[in-house]
């Protein structure tokens, strides 16, 4: 038997019935439900089924109404001395608090249930909470890109005072280009709202207001895509037109001179399509030298697969999900890309490539969308809406009205043109931007590159020389720079000019980093004399920048790896420059140094051919930068799977440190070397290069080596079952790694113990080490050792949650690309998981893997803290 308040109020039998109830039994339910089970006396019910004022007979007449609920609900309903009260059993209002599931509600709650304090109060108090679940339900609705108009609409039909919902029906209108019907919504709210003596919230209000300006904010957000700095103006018939195209073709090539706005156009398309999609992702192809598959899958972050390809990582994320590929700035690399789209439009069925390029790329199957310049009605206003940006709210005056028609058109509603030219007002009167123009271009018709190369031109004779040469030198950056490294590569002296170029929209600032558009980039760049130091000071910056090692935790590493995210482009720019142009030692120290970047983003593949590449070209005579080339070379191959490769590269750095006679660097190489052969399962040699590095770090009193290498020794111990000599030692390692405040070191050394003592027989402990290592990894926010300490936890679980666990994490390491590597724990993972299997019925299997469906990787750590 089922009671229902989520709508009328009502009994369902188990049959799924309705049972018929009249007012009056349907009331004295309705109270006894929202008393929560409790105890009623009969005077409170009395005053629940008459607020009007109850009559002289109400006593017998209560009696009489529960006498008819009783023959619905049976013995449900106890009756006593004190009062009335109702063993409710299932109830709907319990699964929505449960659920947050807003498709149980049938109408307002508690319907037909009487007007009574306590049903009132409770009906008031699910009415809250499903305002706030239909909020969510629409935030998740919207965040995974599926229509939310309909459900939407009704709910502000049925309570236009739910400011809320109110907000975001009106931001959805907004979004699909529905911007007068936003408002309209707006007004009736207001009006409602009046008829209460209620004013309009502050927020609804600033929507409003910004609905009415246009506030590029309030454009769609799309996962991948980056958000929109202004307005979006113009270009709805082409718009239009690639919708169209885009439904009818795997490739769309959004084509067009530079400086015409392929790149806004196509981000603006995707967030229009984005719904359709599963998944949205963006390659940036402006400063790479090259697009193979390697780099699609970098920017999509998508890590390697070892002993995969690029595209078979990129088939595997993207899986049977049908996703949106948004490729940028093709023309530099143009057969690159062509290749790269063409194996991935071949190996994923779900996948639609939309790409920007000032050619075609040529794959058979390619549509073609024309990018011509804007209109001369759009052009007018984007030029306007940027005037108005660039005096500070104050538009195009209505005697400039002519005057900026006449410049959109000479500048063939090129959008950076326009935008260029809006910059200059801020100094200079219309007409002296456009007589400047004139001088420029003449008034004949030109090519729009030729404009667009004019427009340029214009801004850059208006620079002094020394903001010439800072813009020539920024050229150099591939990717966002700060304002440091800016002055590093100028000479000093860069923060004004660039303050400079920046208000001449010459160069692009966020609000954190600058950054050069391709086009202002492909210009600056021909303006750098190829001898200009300013080369060597940028090979200089990055080799200073990474010559201090990643912080090895917590908050400090994450702030480092978005800030080698950004640096990335510029960083293999410096490189490939000293491998052609400069000194290729230094591009092999830059190569050395930005291993640990490429293995922890999942990019082994790059990396190795980066580093492969750079020793190639580099000097062969031995030196520190070979030696850590070489290590970091090994390092990259074991993570991914070549072992034999990694052996090979380990031996000959090793080598090269012993020749120059380099403690430390002989050190890292024998630990390197250590974990190797222990996945080769050669215990032998990895023993003696573990014992011969603990003996050379306590003779040069190393206490992080010594850390290092009884933690990595120990675990070729385990792997050879002599348990009782690698537990003493990961028990150093531990005191070893406290003592010098490493807590990385630490958790994989409480890991480390977790196991051996599980192995002998001591869960009690193995759990307490276990967890003492997963909350330190939690901390410090690394999940592979999260895993680690999950997998340990999962074999001391009863079967059906060990085989839950175990499939969360093998998901999870799928999706980092961080498969287990140490012989004896991918033994110990594989008996765990058969013998669970083993243990349980078919059914209890299926449960199993069923709930891990439903586990995220933030639930599961949860279940242990």
């Amino acid at each position: 038997m089922r009671f229902e308040v989520l709508g009328l109020v009502r009994v369902v039998t188990a049959d799924g019935a309705v049972a018929p109830l009249a007012p009056r039994p349907r009331a004295l339910l309705a109270a006894l439900i929202a008393s929560g089970g409790q105890l009623v006396s009969a005077e409170r019910l009395i005053a629940e089924m008459w607020p009007e004022g109850a009559p002289a007979t109400a006593g017998p007449a209560l009696q009489v109404h529960a006498s008819a609920l009783r023959k619905v609900v049976g013995d449900r309903l106890i009756s006593t001395a004190g009062g009335y009260a109702l063993r409710a059993g299932e109830l709907d209002a319990a699964e929505f608090e449960t659920t947050g599931d807003v498709g149980l509600w049938r109408g307002p709650a508690y319907e037909g249930g009487g007007s009574g304090p306590v049903v009132e109060a409770a009906a008031a108090r699910l009415t809250e909470l499903l305002l706030a679940a239909r909020r969510d339900w629409v935030d998740r609705e919207l965040a995974a890109g599926r229509p939310v108009l309909a459900e939407l609409s009704a709910w502000v039909a049925a309570d236009p005072v739910a400011e809320p919902l109110v907000e975001r029906l009106m931001l959805v209108l907004h979004r699909a280009g529905r911007s007068a019907e936003a408002l309209d919504v707006f007004a009736s709210a207001v009006t409602v709202l009046r008829s209460y003596d209620m004013e309009a919230g502050p927020n609804l209000a600033a929507l409003a207001a910004g609905i009415r300006r246009r506030d590029p904010t309030l454009d769609r957000p799309a996962p991948g895509l980056p958000g929109s700095r202004s307005r979006f103006i113009g270009r709805r018939a082409e718009l239009d037109r690639a919708h169209a195209l885009a439904g009818e073709t795997r490739l769309l090539t959004v084509t067009g001179p530079g400086g015409c706005g392929k790149t806004r156009f196509a981000y603006e398309l995707a967030r229009e399509v984005a719904a359709e999609y599963d998944l949205v992702l963006v390659v940036e192809l402006a400063g790479y030298a090259s697009a193979d598959a390697t780099r699609f899958a970098a920017a999509a972050g998508v890590r390697d697969e070892p002993g995969g390809s690029a595209i078979e990582a990129l088939s595997h994320h993207v899986g049977d999900r049908r996703a949106l590929l948004v490729v940028d700035n093709c023309e530099h690399v143009r057969a690159d890309a062509a290749a790269t789209v063409d194996e991935l439009i071949r190996a994923m069925p779900g996948l639609r490539v939309l790409a920007t390029s000032r050619e075609p790329l040529g794959i058979p199957g390619e549509t073609l969308c024309p990018l011509p310049g804007l209109t001369p009605a759009d052009a007018v206003r984007l030029f306007a809406d940027r005037v108005s940006a660039a005096r500070g709210g104050t538009g195009l005056r209505p005697a400039e009205q002519d005057l900026a028609a006449d410049l959109c058109r000479r500048l063939d509603g090129l959008p950076l043109a326009l935008e260029l030219a809006a910059a200059r007002l801020r100094s200079l009167p219309l007409a002296a931007v456009t007589g400047r123009l004139d001088l420029l271009i003449g008034n004949s018709p030109v090519e729009r590159h030729r404009t667009m190369r004019a427009a340029i031109d214009w801004g850059h004779d208006l620079l002094d020389e020394v903001q010439q040469g800072l813009l020539a030198r920024l050229s150099l950056f591939a990717g966002p720079f700060d304002s440091d490294a800016a002055d590093r590569v100028h000479g000093a002296g860069a923060l004004d000019p660039l303050s400079q170029l920046t208000d001449r929209s010459m160069v692009d600032w966020d609000g954190s980093r600058y950054r050069l558009i391709e086009t202002i980039r492909e210009y600056a760049a021909e303006r750098l004399p190829a001898d200009d130091p300013a080369r060597r000071r940028f090979v200089a910056l990055w080799l200073d920048r990474l010559a201090t090692p990643p912080p090895p935790d917590g908050p400090a590493h994450t702030a480092w790896l978005a800030s080698m995210d950004a640096a990335h482009p510029s960083v293999l720019a410096a490189l490939e420059w000293s491998l052609t142009d400069g000194d290729p030692a230094d591009g092999l120290t830059l190569a050395a140094a930005m291993w640990w970047y490429w293995w922890i983003t999942g990019r082994m593949a790059e990396g190795r051919g980066r580093l492969r590449h750079a020793l190639d070209i580099a000097p062969q005579s031995p030196s520190v930068a070979r030696a850590k080339a070489l290590r970091a070379a090994a390092a990259l191959a074991r993570n991914s799977g070549d072992l034999g490769e990694a052996r090979r590269l380990g031996e000959q750095g090793l080598a090269t440190f012993r020749l120059l006679d380099d403690r430390p660097g002989v050190l890292a190489a024998l630990n390197n070397l250590l974990i190797t052969a222990q996945g080769q399962g050669d215990y032998e040699a990895s023993l003696a290069y573990g014992y011969e590095a603990l003996t050379l770090a306590e003779e040069a009193g190393d206490a992080r080596m010594i850390a290092a290498g009884l933690n990595n020794t120990a675990g070729t111990l385990r792997c050879l079952d002599r348990l009782d000599e690698a537990g003493p030692l990961f028990e150093r390692a531990l005191l070893a790694f406290r003592a010098i405040g490493e807590q990385r070191g630490e958790a994989a050394a409480l890991t480390n113990l977790g196991i051996v003592a599980r192995r002998l027989g001591n869960t009690d402990k193995s759990g307490r080490h276990l967890r003492q290592s997963l909350a330190i990894y939690t901390e410090l926010g690394i999940t592979e050792g999260q895993l680690d300490a999950i997998e340990g936890l999962a074999q001391l679980e009863p079967p059906e949650r060990a085989l839950t666990l175990l499939a969360v994490a093998e998901r999870e390491r799928s999706a980092l690309g961080s498969a287990i590597f140490t012989p004896d724990e991918v033994r110990d993972r594989d008996a765990a998981e058969k013998n669970a299997r083993d243990a349980l019925t078919t059914e209890e299997v299926a449960r199993a893997y069923r709930a891990a469906g439903g586990l995220s990787w933030a639930a599961a750590v949860a279940l242990f803290q």
